[in-house]
């Protein structure tokens, strides 16, 4: 509202000046007061245009089309009940095609998910009354703001003469605690069901719990020249390769294959390396879980179904109901299955992991050279592929310093 001005008061009428009389004169007549000049009135503020308040975007899953369900409510109706935060994201590699969904254990939906609930109109909210502009004050300079640092340099160089081995024992990923690693989130743990738990502490099945490694952390193939998968590092208590332990947790590591050889008289036999059909290969790795018995030059155990469940041979039976636990390694412990037959005695949901071991990786494969076993590795950190990150859930803080890998490359 524009103020209300105060009154103008009209000028006093002059008082009549005496004049001497001569002759009869007619009295003066009063000057008539002037009028007061017109003032102005404030000019009325155009009305504004009311403006709606927008509703916020609910969270979209996806409708009309097809994508990939990572985790649900009731495992016999996956699309169903799939929840709201576990549907793939535009560009994750997991939700790219229905095999991909399958190599990372989903389940593709065909345009069943819920539609998007529309938001609700919200009543416009009146336009403010505008006050009365006042006379400008001058507006000191704005501090510029301070330049930022340099990012720290970090350290992404190739560390060289390593060796991997291999293990699936079934066990909740030490990664999956709380507090483990410097992440968004704790690697994801399944239960005996395949739903993803959101208690981090509940007990792993090797502890008499109900908690176990996700049969989606099998490894898989992205290229003929490129795996990815999931690992135990080591806890190198020297830390010259950067792996220390729970620190290691989330992170992302790049391995390539060398053609070097163990030495003769080692503890298996003298012979064991990359088979060359291997060599020059790469896999991606996200650590999830701390193997303290990793240690030396030693520095990754892979996670691949048949590959031995080493001490912990009672937790796989417990996941996966109506299976023996030499089913699960061809009963041997230290070393797995000895060929790709043996993959049939484990449950569906690990089979294509453990025919990995034998069609892209050539373990114990026959031939020209040495076979496959527990083969060496250049190895370097990365950045976290989103074909890892969504299927353990789990993301570093750090990992924009690090280079990502151009998978096309492969």
């Amino acid at each position: 509202v524009a103020p209300t001005l105060a009154p103008v008061t009209s000028a006093p009428t002059p008082a009549p000046t005496p004049v001497q009389t001569v002759a009869p004169t007619p009295a003066p007549t009063s000057a008539p007061a002037p009028t007061p000049a017109p003032t102005t009135a404030a000019p009325t503020p155009a009305p504004t245009t009311e403006v709606p308040t927008s509703a916020p975007a609910p969270a979209l899953s996806p409708s009309g089309g097809s994508s990939c369900c990572m985790s649900s409510a009731d495992s016999a109706d996956k699309c169903g009940s799939c929840h709201a935060s576990s549907w793939t994201k535009a560009g994750e590699w997991c939700g790219g095609t229905e095999d991909n969904c399958k190599n990372c254990n989903g389940a593709w939906c065909s345009g069943d998910g819920p539609s998007p609930t529309s938001a609700p109109t919200t009543a416009p909210t009146s336009a403010p009354t505008l006050a009365p502009t006042p006379s400008p004050t001058s507006v000191p300079s704005p501090t510029p703001a301070p330049t930022p640092s340099a990012p720290s340099p970090v350290d992404s160089s190739w560390v060289k003469g390593t060796y991997t081995t291999g293990y699936w024992d079934c066990c909740k990923p030490s990664c999956s605690w709380p507090g483990k690693g410097a992440v968004d989130k704790s690697v994801q743990s399944c239960d005996v069901n395949g739903n993803i738990l959101t208690d981090g502490n509940v007990a792993s099945v090797c502890d008499g719990g109900t908690a176990s490694s996700c049969a989606n952390n099998k490894p898989f193939v992205v290229s003929s020249t490129l795996s990815m998968g999931f690992a135990a590092a080591a806890t190198d208590k020297d830390g010259k390769a950067g792996l220390t332990g729970d620190g290691n947790c989330g992170q992302c590591y790049e391995l390539r294959f060398t053609s070097q050889i163990h030495e003769p008289n080692n503890q298996w036999g003298g012979w064991g390396g990359s088979h060359p059909n291997l060599v020059n290969k790469s896999m991606i790795i996200q650590v999830t879980n701390i193997g303290y018995d990793v240690t030396g030059d030693h520095s990754f155990d892979l996670q691949i179904p048949g590959a031995g469940q080493g001490i912990f041979d009672q937790g796989c039976k417990k996941q996966f109901s109506g299976y023996k636990s030499g089913d699960f390694d061809c009963d041997n412990n230290y070393g797995g299955c000895g060929d790709i037959s043996g993959c049939e005695r484990l449950p569906k949901a690990l089979r294509e992991g453990c025919k990995w071991r034998y069609d892209w990786y050539h373990w114990y494969t026959s031939g020209v050279g040495s076979p496959t076993n527990n083969p060496y590795i250049d190895f370097r950190r990365v950045k976290c592929p989103s074909q890892l990150t969504g299927i353990s859930g789990s993301t570093p803080t750090d990992d924009e310093s690090y280079p990502a890998v151009d998978t096309d490359a492969y």
